[in-house]
């Protein structure tokens, strides 16, 4: 898969495990040479992570302890290639493990290639209280109709010159309430499926436009879930 500079993108992998449950999953990166720059990964944890155990109880035998059937994890990364200047290709393999109940590790893997961005220009320096910039939480599990608020940290939120524009870069239409503000609010919409959203946040000490080549950003990931086993959001802090 493909990403310029500057840009972010979605990758999906699955883990399936046989006979045995899936107990954790996680996302990694491996830079294929010593120059390429730093991803930032969301969700990279999977907190945010769609399960399916159809494990069937058994009396314990030795060759199916847990059950028979299948236990399936699927887990939805958002890749974020932070670094605006790049003169060559840089490669990388994605990697999504897991370790199911016997201790057994299981892996998926992928191929990136990120591109130099020929829209980007040279990136004037970044003020240093938008250093280290994210948003929290950073990933989370909403019911339909259920309330979630997302806060800018890592930055001085009380500077008055400190901008800030929220917006949806996945998923369905939702409305933002304060969305030129550090802190921002929404309530979930209407899905009939379990359903991703990607929330950006941007931030500048000057006014957020095309021209501004000094804007921090940031991402968090909601998934909308029509029947969690919980009433509201189950929310994971980075």
């Amino acid at each position: 898969m493909l990403l310029k500079a500057g840009e972010s993108t979605l990758v999906a992998g699955t883990l399936e495990s046989v006979k045995y449950r899936l107990t954790s999953m996680s996302w990694s990166y491996l830079p294929l040479a010593a120059i390429n720059p730093v991803l930032n990964l969301a969700n990279q944890d999977c907190a945010v992570a769609e399960k399916s155990d159809m494990l069937t109880p058994t009396a314990g035998t030795t060759s199916s302890p847990a059950g028979s059937g299948d236990s399936t994890w699927g887990c939805t990364l958002v890749i974020s290639a932070e670094a605006k200047m790049m003169s060559t290709d840089a490669d990388y393999e994605l990697i999504l493990s897991g370790v199911n109940e016997q201790g057994q590790r299981l892996t998926y893997k992928r191929a990136l290639r990120v591109q130099p961005n020929p829209d980007i220009r040279p990136q004037a320096p970044v003020e240093a209280d938008l250093t280290g910039m994210s948003i929290q939480p950073v990933a989370s599990v909403c019911r339909l109709g259920a309330s979630l608020t997302l806060q800018a940290k890592g930055i001085d939120i009380s500077d008055p010159v400190v901008y800030h524009r929220w917006f949806v870069v996945q998923g369905p239409e939702v409305v933002l309430a304060g969305a030129d503000k550090p802190t921002v609010g929404l309530i979930m919409p209407q899905v009939s499926a379990s359903t991703i959203m990607v929330i950006q946040l941007e931030a500048s000490t000057t006014a957020i436009t095309p021209e501004n080549t000094s804007v921090r950003w940031a991402q968090a990931v909601v998934n909308i879930d029509p029947a969690p086993p919980f009433s509201l959001c189950s929310s994971y802090q980075n």
